[in-house]
């Protein structure tokens, strides 16, 4: 290749490769809108929370569905709230069960010892 070519070329490779890092991995993985319709709690499996923090723009739950589906919604609205409430009952109660409880003893279960008279 030329060598008068070659330079442009690099010119080239390093603006594209600017504009790509310049726009940060999670900018894709943004909600840019609310839904408006009311997610139905019996299809979410988890949410998560969107905001400046995670370098998006606009404050969202993003639920996950059973079908891993994701849908954004406002987090000022009451039922979503209610929901993120539902899930958070719901996690923490099965970590509740599995710390709380003693293992289940296994086979048959032993017979009292007759005391002799």
């Amino acid at each position: 290749m030329a060598p008068r070519l070659l330079l442009p070329l690099l010119l080239l490779i390093a603006t594209f490769l600017l504009m790509v890092w310049a726009q940060g991995p999670s900018a894709s993985d943004c909600c840019l809108k609310h839904s408006q319709n009311i997610v139905p709690e019996s299809i979410v499996k988890s949410y998560r929370l969107q905001g400046p923090e995670s370098g998006c723009p606009l404050h969202a739950v993003v639920f996950t569905t059973r079908r891993n589906k994701k849908i954004c919604a406002s987090p000022a609205k009451l039922d979503v709230q209610m929901t993120m409430q539902n899930l958070d009952k719901k996690k923490n109660g099965k970590k509740d069960k599995k710390k709380g409880q003693p293992p289940r003893p296994r086979g048959r279960p032993k017979r009292p010892k007759q005391q002799q008279v």
